[in-house]
């Protein structure tokens, strides 16, 4: 079975004209990292239906692993977060105008969900391929956070063995102001796919018995 990777970003918000996130969905989308089937979202910028889009993903193909990106403004890598909070607020408005002081994201949820990528393995893929990658601690609170806790929370409800992960990326250069840090579309484009291949590698069947030993054990589904 065709191993398959969902991979989504966000419209652009907050004032910015360019979402990088966006940008690198749609590029993905055209060149599609090897070793499975991408398919991709670009995701609203709002609190109500931000996760709609990804639900319906989740809910129509069986994935192995989705990776969703968001924008993380002054930022100076790509940064795979560990763990979502249960907890969304923000003085920026969304793009529907909206702004949440701070609630649950779920009232019924836990406090948090740790990422179900390996994201150490990750960093370390998306370094390789020669993009500046980090491990961080936590989504925020804004919608990025926001839609990184609902993927986990449906993941655990229904029981769905899709691994999820959240990158920040930094500002493209054309976006940053002088003194910020920015890094090349090429450069995250590289990361990103390795950190795909590299997900995507978990889920291949084991190779046959042969000179190098007895068969690995499979992580497909």
């Amino acid at each position: 079975m065709a191993v398959r990777l969902l991979v989504t970003g966000f419209e652009p918000f907050g004032g910015h004209p360019v979402n990088p996130a966006e940008r690198l969905v749609r590029r993905l989308a055209d060149a599609p990292p090897q070793g499975g089937v991408v398919s991709t979202r670009v995701l609203p910028v709002v609190y109500r239906g931000a996760f709609a889009p990804l639900r319906e993903a989740l809910e129509s193909e069986r994935f192995h692993a989705a990776l969703l990106l968001g924008l993380g403004a002054g930022r100076a890598t790509l940064d795979f977060e560990r763990f979502a909070v249960n907890w969304r607020g923000s003085s920026t408005p969304d793009n529907d105008g909206l702004r949440v002081a701070g609630e649950k994201v779920d009232l019924a949820g836990p406090a948090a969900y740790f990422a179900t990528v390996p994201v150490e393995e990750l960093v370390v893929a998306a370094r390789a391929a020669g993009a500046p990658a980090a491990a961080s601690s936590h989504a925020g609170t804004y919608i990025c956070n926001q839609v990184f806790y609902q993927a986990l929370r449906h993941c655990d409800l229904a029981s769905l063995r899709c691994r999820v992960g959240f990158v920040h990326l930094p500002y493209l250069p054309e976006q940053a102001s002088a003194g910020e840090p920015a890094v090349s579309e090429d450069a995250m484009a590289a990361g990103l796919a390795a950190a795909l291949e590299h997900l995507a590698s978990l889920h291949q069947p084991a190779a046959p018995v042969g000179d190098d030993g007895p068969p690995r054990p499979s992580d497909t589904l």
